[in-house]
């Protein structure tokens, strides 16, 4: 007797899992969107039903049994316009770091949200060198040492994963991991990686192809190689942080 509860649950499930048609006669239809075409909704009120054919033009909004929505814009639609209510129309952001130049990075960055918005993938790519040779001498005890290290360029590239959380489509917070190696010649031509959390706001309105992020890292960085007379111990770790400004096109 006691398993009659979990029975009837299981049992009733695919019934209480439905999806929902709103049409734009005020109507709402209850039941298993099978496809979606470019002109049509295949649509059925239950497992044992025969398939419908209902007119986009005839909804304006779908939604799943997961809590997924998808908005038909208007009454002549195909398909492009039907898209999840809350997911980002645009998933592709390519920016630079303006500020990292005046440190010695010249930065390009790449990131790539997935489906949901919630998750995205950065790529970045440095170019590192001593912005003025004369003014900044890190980490060396000799002039001609210190001009001598910090002549030429290198790179510093690494990936993010940044998990977004929030209800606001134009400002999101985001957390997750940062991950660098290369070669800084602003420090000396210091060779190692570095491993932090990175906490931040993403500011983008759905309908700019402008955003921007702001971002503190925390964490440590392994010294890989170091240059003769640095005061930076090779193979040793020391605690790291960072301050992140990138704005962005999106597309």
């Amino acid at each position: 007797m006691r398993l009659l509860p979990f029975i009837f649950f299981f049992l009733t499930m695919p019934v209480l899992a439905q999806d929902k048609l709103f049409l734009t006669n005020g109507t709402i239809k209850h039941g298993i969107v099978v496809s979606i075409s470019q002109d049509l909704v295949f649509f059925k009120l239950s497992d044992t039903s025969i398939v419908q054919k209902i007119p986009k033009n005839n909804l304006y909004l779908i939604e799943k049994y997961d809590g997924t929505r998808y908005l038909f814009s208007s009454a002549t639609v195909n398909s492009n316009t039907a898209s999840p209510i809350g997911l980002p129309a645009k998933r592709n952001f390519i920016g630079a770091q303006p500020f990292g130049v005046l440190f010695g990075r010249a930065t390009v960055v790449y990131e790539r949200l997935s489906k949901d918005g919630k998750i995205g993938l950065v790529i970045p790519f440095s170019l590192t060198y001593d912005p003025n040779r004369n003014l900044f001498k890190p980490f060396l005890d000799s002039a001609q040492k210190a001009q001598a290290a910090n002549m030429g360029i290198s790179f510093i590239t690494g990936a993010d994963v940044n998990f977004y959380f929030g209800k606001s489509d134009s400002k999101k917070f985001f957390i997750g991991p940062r991950i660098r190696y290369g070669t800084d010649i602003y420090l000396g031509g210091i060779e190692g990686y570095s491993i932090q959390t990175q906490v931040g706001w993403n500011i983008s309105k759905p309908k700019n192809k402008v955003a921007q992020h702001l971002s503190l890292g925390f964490g440590f960085a392994r010294i890989l190689t170091a240059p003769p007379g640095s005061i930076t111990d090779p193979k040793q770790s020391y605690g790291w942080g960072s301050v992140n400004y990138r704005i962005s096109f999106k597309w």
